[in-house]
């Protein structure tokens, strides 16, 4: 890639396209991976993040309690 990226972003990434800002997905692709399950991942992420759903929270949440349990 031709700069850094957070792999997972707090705040969502936006582009201005002709002065108006437009989400953004980075997704990382390397030889043989999946592209169409990482897109669908990054669309259903999208939904949930407009519909108020914070992932990234959730995320988090789940992935520490899955480490305090063994």
């Amino acid at each position: 890639m031709e700069r850094e990226y957070e792999r997972l972003p707090y705040e969502p990434l936006t582009q201005d396209v002709l002065g108006v800002p437009v989400r953004k997905a980075v997704i990382p692709v390397v030889a043989g991976r999946n592209i169409a399950v990482l897109v669908e991942a990054a669309v259903r992420n999208t939904i949930l993040q407009l519909r108020g759903v914070d992932t990234y929270q959730e995320f988090v949440e789940r992935h520490r309690k899955a480490m305090e349990q063994g």
